[in-house]
């Protein structure tokens, strides 16, 4: 079965290669029996990320560096899982909060366990997760008004760290309006709202970049931006 494995970045010098590698290793060791590719999703990086992906790409057959011209996570993401087809479609952030111990269940939950989309989330209750106390207010909030505005009953829909089937990237995919960080968000509710099979695993994550390094999302404008697109997506959905 083939796998597209997409970690989309901006910026990503200090550790674009050992996570990458991180990524291939564990692969080779973990998912032996699959065909899949890596994709470093370059979204429109001013450091030495592209450089460091090309020579990535020219190293391992199977690490791509794909150059996006449009900036946007989202953008990323799409073009990523359209420009390189096929079996299952993963995506997961590049400073990997969340441990690749996780990935066979994710993989398995869509492989195996038929599931159309597969999440790994932080409030299951078999997750270990390690963040700040305002974000996880800010977290908790997010979910509390997405299942209020749109009924839905996923418990961790902004994670990075999900896969999906064919299905979801044919019918659902061309559905998804947001290019930044809404995406994947609003890509899961769309997939709930279509009726789809979606499973939660429990993971381990760590908001690495508290401690590592310097977010390069603002956390307050960034849930205030999901707070607006929620209520406009509630009204797409009643339409």
């Amino acid at each position: 079965m083939k796998l597209n494995i997409t970690l989309p970045c901006y910026n990503e010098e200090r550790i674009l290669k050992s996570n990458i590698l991180r990524v291939f290793n564990f692969l080779k060791e973990n998912v032996a029996s699959d065909d899949w590719q890596i994709i470093i999703a370059n979204n429109q990086s001013t450091d030495k990320t592209g450089q460091i992906g090309e020579e990535l790409e020219k190293k391992f057959e199977s690490i791509k560096h794909l150059e996006i011209f449009q900036k946007g996570k989202g953008v990323a993401i799409r073009e990523s899982w359209q420009r390189f087809p096929a079996d299952i479609y993963i995506f997961m952030d590049t400073d990997l909060a969340t441990d690749l111990e996780a990935l066979p269940r994710l993989i398995r939950a869509v492989k195996e366990e038929k599931f159309n989309v597969a999440i790994g989330s932080r409030f299951h209750p078999q997750s270990k997760v390690k963040r700040k106390l305002v974000r996880k207010i800010i977290s908790f909030s997010y979910n509390l008004l997405r299942k209020i505005l749109i009924g839905s009953k996923i418990t961790d829909a902004p994670c990075g760290f999900k896969a999906v089937d064919k299905k979801i990237i044919q019918n659902i995919l061309p559905q998804v309006k947001d290019e930044q960080w809404f995406f994947d968000s609003e890509l899961v509710i769309l997939a709930e709202k279509g009726g789809y099979k979606i499973k939660e695993i429990p993971i381990k994550w760590e908001d690495i970049r508290e401690k590592e390094d310097k977010s390069k999302v603002n956390t307050i404008s960034l849930s205030l931006d999901y707070f607006k697109k929620l209520i406009k997506l509630k009204k797409r959905l009643k339409k």
